[in-house]
């Protein structure tokens, strides 16, 4: 087994953009051993999460605090050979634009401090998936890919929400990523990792479900006896039970 990448702790007293100093001062303390203890694994990067919710007047003092955060923790990711990927983050939240990323690269101007592209955040902000990895493209070394309804942060599994994965599917395609992505869902309707591994593997071979005609109107076939999409699978079409 491998470990390409790991997520740095993430819950709400994990944010070293916190007002409270004590309770920002434990978070980063927790972020450096977790750096630290990622570096025996050999993964190549880890992953923060730039802040939790954020209150509007709150943002500048906040940004403060992660940049302060993260001063300390590159010193320590150039000491244990990791890299940090700041993920893109939902509204409300910092760095949830692409604009704002990439001022904090630009700030910290090393090569350090990258980016891990989250696909189902980036489906609930304002900005066009397509158009956010071409902002950042340059600097992204992970990705998460899962799906969602454009508006929860549900992390469904591909194709089952709103992302138009043929599109997105062919700009990951395009950039000749050479890490794996890294798949942030259950499988749908708790079919096994191999299904859910099978039908991701069919979306970027262009295979969208097999679609059938009710009522003039195109809509994606069901096997009734597991409930999952048919995928096409050179001249069959497989669901997850095999049917």
């Amino acid at each position: 087994i491998r470990i390409n990448v790991c997520h740095g702790p993430f819950s709400h007293d994990d944010d070293i953009s916190m007002m409270d100093p004590t309770a920002r001062a434990k978070a980063l303390d927790r972020q450096v051993t977790a750096l630290r203890r990622m570096a025996v694994t050999g993964a190549h990067c880890m992953v923060v999460h730039p802040s939790g919710p954020v209150e509007a007047a709150e943002i500048g003092p906040r940004y403060d605090n992660l940049r302060a955060g993260l001063e300390v923790m590159l010193k320590t990711a150039e000491e244990a050979g990791v890299k940090l990927a700041l993920e893109n983050m939902l509204p409300n939240h910092l760095c949830s634009h692409t604009s704002e990323i990439r001022s904090l690269l630009e700030e910290f101007d090393t090569p350090l401090l990258s980016v891990c592209f989250d696909v189902g955040h980036a489906n609930i902000g304002s900005e066009d998936i397509i158009e956010a990895i071409g902002d950042l493209q340059d600097r992204i070394i992970a990705f998460h890919l899962h799906d969602n309804d454009g508006t929860r942060d549900i992390h469904v599994q591909p194709p089952h929400g709103s992302i138009d994965w043929p599109a997105l599917t062919a700009k990951l395609l395009s950039l000749n990523f050479e890490r794996p992505f890294s798949i942030e869902c259950d499988p749908w309707n708790q079919a096994s990792l191999s299904v859910l591994l099978r039908e991701m593997r069919s979306i970027f071979a262009g295979n969208m479900p097999v679609e059938t005609q009710i009522n003039g109107q195109a809509v994606w076939s069901i096997c009734p006896e597991c409930r999952h999409h048919f995928f096409q699978s050179g001249e069959q079409a497989i669901c997850a039970c095999g049917g």
